[in-house]
């Protein structure tokens, strides 16, 4: 009987991971033995299923809840749930490591930073889209992203919030005054783009306004695109090489495109020895213009400025969307803010401290990173045979075996919602728990340690100044029914409101004179 080529050959993959995986289990548990005898640890538990080496059953019932929009949820109510707060699990003959427990999250981004690196799957899976940058580096071209975009999120940088003003007012003037529902959320998107792509390259992406160009509007579906595309072959692991998308590759060149002529412009005018500053303001100078005068190759460019514009606008753009989605179903919440936005700012513009100040909002946005972090679930690889303080031995109370090479994935995301941290009413959003709490690493909305988000304060500005700003123009944000909206997720490498943030907006009958 012949078989079909591509059965064949489907066949003849699976059989290569279960023989890399035996290969590999036995090796790793010849190393645990001897890491075990020397430094006192135990392997984390298991996460057993009906498939023990390839773990198919785990595999199908992930994808089934990826695609319903629960596997967040899942993960923190089925697995963790089941499994407990640290355990590995066998995924098509990958053994990763999972877990929740702060301690160990504490391990590995600060105390044990050294033993873990971002991993070269990562680079593989996201370079098409974004090259090597901050996003997906480990060792010197890390630190040297980091270093280059460290002086450009000072404080004295980050609190000129007339960047935050110019774009929000083309907002709020391009949303529809008849009193329909609008997403927030989408608009949040292009609100953080349009942020993003003057705050790094000196030039807006426009794509707020309602006579955007083609090929604004062009980039930033490529850039949705390409952003899903990435996430796609992460999740898949090991199975990304098998993974083929036109779309993907057609957004990747569409991205790459837009941005190579402003890189090229930069570097002209540094050549010419006139981009010394950024011409719009006397003090600041872009990170395009940093870059720029760097020396690297225009793919170099191009590679750190989509790394850090993946960061600039996903993260603030899903926190924003979980803030609206809250606003729309909180109303006594909704006029806490207002009157105190109100009482505090009596109709001018809100400064840098006013926005520290006020502490209401600040207690609101942190419980909106609590119960939606941006980034729900991080890896790191080990590069060395090291151990984590917990979730080795029965009892889960030993020292945790992580053998090199070992993924092991933090859920922040479960974390923040755990009941025996942040109490019976974990999964309720209560901005006035945050009246008492001081959170250590059960909290991480920002990552920790050497890799913590480096734009973390300019997230918190912006999203702060939009609530601020739109709590001061609309008297009233309402959802779209009368019934409170269920949240589900839209998780990509980031995670997003699934079905949006929609909201009906009511002006002020006296809108307030913003003077600055």
């Amino acid at each position: 009987m012949a078989y079909p080529i591509h059965y064949l050959a489907l066949l003849s993959a699976v059989a290569i991971l279960l023989l890399r995986a035996l290969y590999a289990r036995a090796s790793i548990f010849r190393r645990e033995r001897r890491f075990a005898r020397e430094h006192g640890c135990a392997p984390a538990s298991r996460a057993r299923g009906w498939d023990p080496v390839l773990g198919l059953d785990h595999f199908v019932r992930l994808g089934r809840a990826a695609a319903e929009r629960r596997y967040l949820e899942y993960w923190d109510r089925h697995m963790f749930g089941r499994f407990g707060h640290t355990f590995t699990i066998d995924l098509m003959g990958q053994r990763l490591l999972f877990t929740n427990e702060p301690r160990n999250i504490q391990s590995l981004l600060v105390t044990r930073f050294s033993d873990f690196d971002i991993g070269q799957r990562r680079r593989d899976n996201s370079a098409q889209l974004l090259g090597v940058g901050l996003f997906n580096a480990d060792g010197p071209v890390w630190e040297h992203a980091r270093a280059t975009l460290r002086p450009n999120l000072t404080r004295a940088q980050v609190a000129d919030l007339r960047l935050f003003e110019k774009h929000v007012a083309v907002w709020m003037a391009a949303l529809p005054a008849g009193g329909e529902a609008v997403d927030l959320q989408e608009w949040a998107f292009r609100f953080t783009l349009d942020v993003g792509t003057e705050f790094l390259f000196g030039t807006s992406s426009g794509v707020l306004h309602p006579q955007a160009t083609a090929q604004s509007r062009r980039f930033a579906w490529a850039f949705n695109l390409g952003v899903d595309g990435v996430a796609q072959r992460i999740r898949l692991g090991r199975l990304a090489p098998f993974y083929y998308n036109a779309e993907y590759k057609k957004a990747c060149k569409m991205v790459h495109d837009y941005v190579d002529p402003i890189v090229s412009t930069a570097l002209e005018h540094v050549n010419e020895a006139r981009l010394t500053k950024h011409e719009a303001d006397d003090e600041r100078y872009t990170f395009l213009a940093a870059l720029a005068n760097e020396g690297l190759s225009p793919k170099q460019i191009r590679d750190h400025m989509l790394n850090i514009l993946l960061a600039a606008r996903d993260t603030s753009a899903c926190l924003m969307g979980a803030a609206f989605f809250e606003l729309a179903r909180q109303p006594a919440i909704q006029a806490k803010l207002r009157a105190e936005i109100d009482g505090h700012l009596n109709g001018r513009l809100p400064d840098y401290d006013d926005l520290k100040g006020m502490t209401y909002l600040n207690w609101f946005i942190k419980e909106t990173l609590r119960l939606y972090p941006p980034i729900p679930l991080n890896i790191r690889v080990a590069n060395k045979d090291t151990m984590l303080p917990v979730g080795g031995g029965a009892d889960g109370t030993a020292p945790a075996f992580v053998p090199a090479g070992q993924e092991v994935a933090y859920q922040v995301f479960s974390t923040h919602r755990r009941r025996d941290l942040w109490g019976e009413d974990a999964d309720m959003f209560r901005p006035e728990r945050w009246r008492d709490v001081r959170p250590g690493f059960q909290y991480l909305p920002f990552n920790a340690g050497p890799r913590i988000c480096p734009g973390q304060q300019f997230a918190l500005l912006e999203t702060s100044y939009v609530v601020v700003r739109f709590l001061q123009e609309y008297a009233r944000l309402e959802g779209p029914s009368d019934e409170p909206q269920r949240w589900t997720e839209n998780y990509t490498l980031t995670c997003s409101v699934g079905q949006g943030a929609w909201a009906r907006l009511t002006k002020r009958e006296e809108p307030v004179q913003a003077s600055a």
